[in-house]
């Protein structure tokens, strides 16, 4: 009976309990291995953990950003390097492939289908660099921006200049009823040559070069060279006396103006020194003195001789024509060397204003050479009317 006894059944009532105890104790450490075993921390702890890893990430996003901004600055300077080298060549070759070969061609005194062919040459070569510029991609700000736009504005009056004068070229060098108006339009593009110059040199190269200075890049500035040196080329009157042999762009060729007499100038050599004009043709045409002749086209070949007893040097030897009514237009050349006792043909070509049907006095002159004492040989007068 002792087995029903109310006390026997209190045994199975407390090992119910001691059996959820070990299970919720067994749970409790499972939870404390999630966080690293035993108590989890305190606030304090890990707000300090958390202002340690917010400084890291902190830290490291601003390596990340200089990284950034360094790189970005490379790229910006190497692009600014870039963009001032493609200007500075393009400009360069404009002056050597353009400038250049048009004075050169405007001054080489040829007939007018062959100046209107090499002009038309040019005028492709000047195209094409306009169309290139426009191909640049301009780096920073709204200087590079600016820079550009005038850039592409010079190369295109530039192409333009080339493209009237090839077109009014034939009408400049005809006869004066229609030249006038050829010789103003050619003209007002030497003048759209010179603007183009300047806009260069006041807008495109002084934004760039300053780009270049806040960017701290040194020896990368703009080479603008000019393609417009001798401003007689900028009006009609200039132009007509440079024009077919009158004087080159920026110098060089023939020449107008005196010829220089050196007679005065003590001689390097003893013995007899002179020179002497023996023949003057135009148009292929010989010309006598005292006669007027027709001639048909406006090169000019004068025969000089030396007489004396020593080789002789720099003898300038010149054309002047007085167009009757009107102006006096001249060209020059000089004999670099003249070997006693020889005969040079120097070939020159006057000015364009010399067309078909003016008529006038043609004068050659040869410039004394140092120690000559007779120059009654040095200079010769015709009467020539021009012909077709």
């Amino acid at each position: 009976m002792s087995f029903f006894d109310d006390d026997d059944f209190d045994e199975p009532t407390y090992v119910a309990h001691e059996g959820e105890s070990r299970r919720a104790s067994s749970r409790r450490p499972g939870l404390g291995g999630l966080t690293g075993g035993g108590a989890p921390p305190d606030a304090q702890t890990a707000r300090v953990r958390q202002i340690v890893a917010l400084g890291a990430i902190v830290f490291i996003l601003i390596l990340l950003t200089v990284a950034v901004n360094s790189c970005v600055k490379s790229g910006r300077k190497s692009a600014l390097q870039d963009y001032s080298r493609d200007v500075t060549s393009v400009l360069q070759e404009s002056r050597s492939e353009v400038a250049d070969p048009l004075f050169d061609v405007l001054s080489s005194g040829e007939e007018a289908n062959a100046l209107q062919s090499r002009l038309s040459s040019i005028r492709e070569v000047a195209s094409d660099e306009a169309d290139r510029v426009k191909s640049f991609s301009p780096p920073g700000d709204d200087r590079g921006k600016a820079a550009q736009h005038d850039l592409e504005l010079a190369m295109n009056l530039r192409a333009e200049a080339l493209r009237v004068m090839s077109q009014e070229i034939s009408r400049a060098l005809a006869d004066a009823s229609t030249s006038q108006e050829a010789l103003d339009a050619i003209a007002g593009q030497m003048q759209a040559l010179l603007a183009s110059d300047v806009i260069l040199l006041t807008r495109t190269k002084p934004l760039i070069d300053e780009a270049l200075r806040d960017a701290d890049v040194s020896g990368a500035e703009v080479q603008a060279p000019r393609v417009l040196t001798d401003f007689t080329w900028l009006d009609a009157e200039g132009l007509a006396a440079k024009l077919g042999g009158g004087g080159g762009g920026g110098g060089g060729g023939s020449s107008s103006g005196a010829v220089r007499d050196r007679s005065g100038e003590t001689p390097a050599t003893p013995g007899l020194h002179g020179t002497s004009i023996t023949g003057v043709t135009m148009g292929g045409t010989q010309l006598s003195a005292g006669a007027s002749t027709a001639v048909p086209g406006r090169k000019v070949e004068v025969q000089v001789n030396n007489g004396g007893d020593s080789d002789e040097t720099q003898i300038e030897v010149g054309a002047t024509f007085a167009i009757s009514g009107g102006q006096s237009v001249s060209t020059k050349r000089v004999i670099a060397t003249l070997a006693q006792g020889q005969t040079a043909t120097v070939p020159l070509t006057l000015p364009a204003a010399v067309r078909s049907g003016v008529e006038g006095e043609l004068t050659i002159t040869v410039g004394g050479v140092p120690g000559e004492e007779n120059m009654d040989n040095n200079k010769q007068t015709f009467q020539v009317t021009v012909g077709g």
